[in-house]
């Protein structure tokens, strides 16, 4: 038997082609549970997984009730051969349906059976084995499977943008105009920048401008960090840093943090390619970087002869304005990680 993970609504498509290619039987959204195809016959785990539909199957090596106190003597017993004192593990639960106990009790419950009968120590970021359970009402599916077969969006060893990304302070020409559409701007980028999680994000105009316009795109911004948060606290298993917002000349901006280096990006800078690695070494050693954007309108040519590096992103293309946060940053991220993987090779 397998449990069949697979993209929200596609279960009847899984499980056309789990019957098609291998000949076994489904039931799909058991329960009416999206994401899921419990499969059984005879199949093989590689077999299903040769289907682009399947995101992850997963064996069933041991069944039981619905319950922490049986899941956690199922579990003992099947990481008895399973898992040696050596090794380390961890448990992971999904649960279901309705309970009077929640995942992580499961979790400690089962956690502290294996082990106790293993001998082997608890990891929850890296470990060896992982005892999965997967509860569907009032019945619990045990399996257990290798460590790196759980992705993980930050594994170890790979390298980290989070440190560029908490010194970098991005100002942009405020986007003016129509209200609706100075709203709207704003709050797509705001979406950007907290997405990123960003230092800060600077609202840099260099000339008087109309106060209502600026007005909905200030609010347009504070809208779109907020909706991002609110993705970010239900989905990040992690604190998020929120990216604080200002507002400052962009004159007075650049004089102010002529310590730190200055990045500004323009048509009329040297191609990304050319400055890619001192660009990732300046970004290394920096302690703070001050990123500088245009909008409707470039950085006006004495802003940019005081910058350090400016620098043309794609030759040839000039970004809307919505697409200059991401454009700079996966820029930025780039020639800093280039520089971290350098460094790394050669110790």
């Amino acid at each position: 038997m397998f449990l069949v993970k697979t993209q929200r609504n596609l279960e009847n498509v899984a499980a056309a082609r789990i019957e098609e290619e291998t000949g076994a039987e489904t039931e799909p959204r058991p329960f009416g549970y999206l994401g899921l195809v419990i499969v059984t016959g005879h199949v093989t785990k590689e077999e299903l997984e040769r289907i682009q539909e399947v995101e992850r199957a997963i064996p069933v090596e041991a069944e039981c009730r619905a319950d922490p106190k049986e899941i956690a003597e199922t579990a003992a017993e099947l990481a008895k051969t399973k898992i040696s004192e050596d090794e380390t593990f961890a448990v992971r639960t999904i649960r279901r349906g309705e309970h009077d106990f929640t995942s992580v009790d499961v979790n400690v419950e089962a956690g502290d059976a294996v082990r106790e009968v293993t001998g082997a120590s608890v990891d929850l970021d890296d470990p060896d084995k992982i005892v999965w359970v997967e509860i569907i009402r009032d019945r619990a599916y045990l399996a257990v499977l290798h460590g790196e077969e759980e992705w993980k969006k930050l594994p170890p060893g790979k390298p980290e943008a989070d440190p560029l990304l908490a010194k970098v302070e991005l100002a942009q020409i405020p986007y003016l105009g129509d209200p609706r559409a100075a709203y709207s701007m704003g709050e797509r980028i705001g979406r950007a920048v907290q997405g990123f999680e960003l230092k800060s994000y600077i609202v840099t105009p260099y000339e008087p401008v109309n106060a209502v316009e600026l007005l909905h795109f200030l609010r347009g911004l504070r809208d779109g960090v907020k909706s991002r948060m609110e993705v970010q606290r239900e989905s990040y298993g992690r604190k998020f840093r929120r990216t604080e917002l200002l507002v400052y000349d962009l004159y007075q901006l650049v004089r102010m943090k002529r310590d730190a280096p200055i990045v500004g990006t323009d048509p009329k800078g040297k191609p990304y390619t050319k400055v890619r690695e001192e660009l990732g070494e300046t970004l290394r050693e920096a302690d703070e970087v001050v990123v500088l954007a245009g909008s409707r309108v470039g950085l006006p040519r004495g802003v940019l002869r005081t910058c350090d590096f400016v620098v043309d992103l794609c030759p040839g293309v000039t970004f809307a304005t919505e697409h200059v946060v991401p454009s700079v940053v996966t820029a930025l991220v780039d020639s800093y990680l280039e520089v971290e993987g350098e460094e790394d090779r050669e110790e």
